[in-house]
């Protein structure tokens, strides 16, 4: 897709055929689940190209349609996708190891006044690995608390040395802001860590989510999304753009492995 401004072309990476599937897809599921409002977003590994980025909201007459960019804007609270990175730090750190057993005292966890609970009840004893298939909520908060509660700060650094506190300065305005506490944030209570731990408690748009996915894919490598590759001026190119790397290295391949693994095994499982 390209796009023409005075002399000037913009080379966008979007694919018109995977746009229009993504379009399609997106627009199903919100119709299957009555949801307000949605967004889908495909970036290529290696490049970090954004080949389809799809936005809708159902209107007055339960219609959906574009209105607001979800995708980039939507600074909010990302749930139990975060639970990847919670992980990571846990594994990296080596705290745990997806062998390691955690009891999820049947799907509720009394923490101070507050009660964190799964979607699926009856969990007792299982090891990390199931745990993370299953989407535990107890299970990563109660790690989580457990290795970090006297030292909030080791758990809320690794996050920063992610740049998960950052904008990926993006090509394009209106990326929404994203927050990450840490124990000098004047909301910091004993139940913002565990909190953290299963997505909550902080800030993130769906973009910046999936840079951080898209890294354990890319083996590692953290790098920001791309949505213009080239600006040609009377058909001479002047401008090219390559994704920017954020972070070489997120982890360890040790984990790096471990986190591939647990993301297989919870797609097919």
């Amino acid at each position: 897709v390209y796009f023409t401004i005075g002399k000037e072309a913009l080379f966008s990476t979007i694919d018109v055929n995977i746009q229009d599937v993504a379009q399609r897809a997106l627009r199903k599921q919100l119709i299957t689940s009555e949801a307000d409002h949605g967004c889908a977003i495909l970036m290529e590994v290696a490049t970090g190209e954004i080949r389809a980025i799809a936005n809708l909201t159902r209107n007055a007459n339960g219609e959906y349609q574009e209105q607001l960019n979800y995708a980039i804007g939507e600074s909010a609270e990302p749930g139990s996708t975060f639970k990847l990175a919670s992980y990571m730090v846990l594994l990296d750190q080596n705290k745990v190891d997806t062998n390691t057993l955690v009891n999820c005292e049947g799907g509720k966890y009394k923490l101070y006044n507050h009660t964190i609970q799964d979607s699926h009840l009856g969990n007792e004893t299982i090891t990390v690995k199931k745990a993370f298939e299953q989407s535990s909520n107890v299970a990563i908060a109660k790690l989580v608390y457990q290795h970090y509660k006297s030292n909030p700060k080791r758990f809320t650094n690794e996050l920063y040395d992610l740049h998960l506190n950052e904008k990926l300065d993006l090509q394009i305005p209106g990326e929404g802001k994203p927050l990450i506490k840490n124990p000098k944030n004047k909301s910091w209570s004993g139940l913002t860590l565990p909190q953290m731990a299963y997505g909550y408690e902080l800030k993130m748009t769906p973009l910046q989510m999936l840079t951080f996915y898209n890294a354990i894919a890319n083996d590692g490598k953290m790098i920001a999304p791309i949505f213009v590759k080239e600006i040609r001026r009377l058909g001479t190119p002047v401008a090219q753009f390559e994704a920017r790397v954020i972070n070489k290295k997120i982890c360890s391949d040790k984990t790096l492995g471990k986190l591939q693994k647990m993301l297989e095994d919870a797609a097919e499982k």
